[in-house]
């Protein structure tokens, strides 16, 4: 019987790089495929122990389970279209005033003269609605036409893809580990034993971290500081509470911005040491209770993985920015403790 030879390290390598192209060529068209296997891989272990204790096949579980995500999504989605769409459709139908009087606050009534020229408030907020209604802005709104026509289709084809990889998942696994060569496969499955508890968790900790921040964000924001849109500006603040530094500084710049047109500058300070404060509690305390000690990396580390991940890929290296690292930090410490040959 011939024989073959060992496939080597460059082999591996080359082949890694061609799929690192390859996942660089169709980064957007994967956004689906990323969260419906987050989502998947989440309850996998809650299918698993129903399957086992009832006794019967996957299948019938998995579809119950989501059906249930199903209604939660149904859910929000109908709190969304009744509370945070009004919300939403007023800033925009009252953009004109809410800009005017931000203008106000920061130049004044008489407005700021440069090179001879006048600008009070009410002429720049003109000269922006004529950009707006121009040529420039038919382009922004068919953009933005196009982006929602691609958040409806992504939507949609990311729920047929969860019920595929909820039913599926043991024999899409299997199928990806077989494609390995047979002599790296029992590697690869201590390594994934090590990998997926501490990437299941990290991906809980992220919903539990985000629905703290927003349940936070919307007290002060609603109850405390009387905003208009409190509800809408929460969950802003709470998605964007993932991207480190340039999350956080966006989310105060918003609330900022509508404390000052609102209630005047001390709201808007009182708002801020508020943000600061959301922001501390989540890196001291949540943080690391929800998302824990072996799943956390170095903050250097976490921004420079966003950094590259974003530039590189796009929206989805910055979703998975943090879990390819975390991947990199345990697959170095699996080989690494393994004695040198020879």
């Amino acid at each position: 019987m011939q024989r073959r030879s060992a496939v080597g390290g460059w082999a591996i390598a080359a082949v890694l790089t061609v799929i690192a192209v390859l996942v660089y060529q169709i980064r957007i068209a994967l956004l689906p495929f990323v969260f419906a296997i987050a989502v998947a891989f989440v309850t996998d272990p809650f299918i698993t122990a129903a399957q086992r204790r009832l006794g019967i096949r996957r299948w019938p579980v998995a579809s119950v389970l989501y059906l249930c995500i199903l209604a939660i999504i149904g859910l929000a989605g109908y709190w969304f279209a009744t509370t945070a769409t009004a919300d939403l459709l007023h800033i925009l139908a009252t953009a004109p005033d809410i800009l005017r009087h931000f203008l106000q606050q920061l130049l004044g009534s008489e407005g700021i003269t440069l090179f001879g020229q006048t600008y009070t408030p009410d002429r720049l907020v003109q000269a922006i609605s004529g950009v707006a209604k121009s040529g420039a802005g038919l382009t922004v709104l068919s953009h933005l036409g196009g982006s929602v026509l691609a958040l409806v289709f992504g939507t949609f084809l990311t729920l047929i893809l969860m019920l595929y990889f909820m039913i599926s998942a043991p024999r899409l696994t299997a199928g990806t580990i077989w494609l390995l060569p047979p002599e790296h496969r029992r590697s690869v499955e201590e390594l994934l034993v090590k990998i997926a508890p501490i990437l299941r968790r990290y991906l809980i900790g992220l919903v539990l971290v985000v629905s703290y921040t927003a349940s936070v964000a919307w007290i002060g924001f609603g109850p405390a500081a009387h905003l208009p849109h409190a509800a809408l500006l929460a969950i802003t603040v709470g998605l964007l509470e993932l991207i480190p530094v340039i999350g956080p500084v966006t989310s105060a710049t918003i609330v900022g911005l509508i404390a000052v047109q609102q209630q005047g500058i001390g709201a808007a300070l009182f708002l801020s040491a508020f943000a600061i404060g959301l922001r501390l509690s989540i890196d001291n305390l949540v943080g690391p209770i929800v998302l824990g000690e072996a799943a956390r990396v170095h903050p250097v580390v976490v921004i420079i993985s966003f950094v590259c991940g974003a530039i590189l890929f796009g929206v989805v290296g910055l979703l998975l920015a943090v879990p390819v690292a975390v991947c990199i930090k345990i697959t170095l410490e699996h080989y690494y403790a393994e004695p040198i040959k020879g």
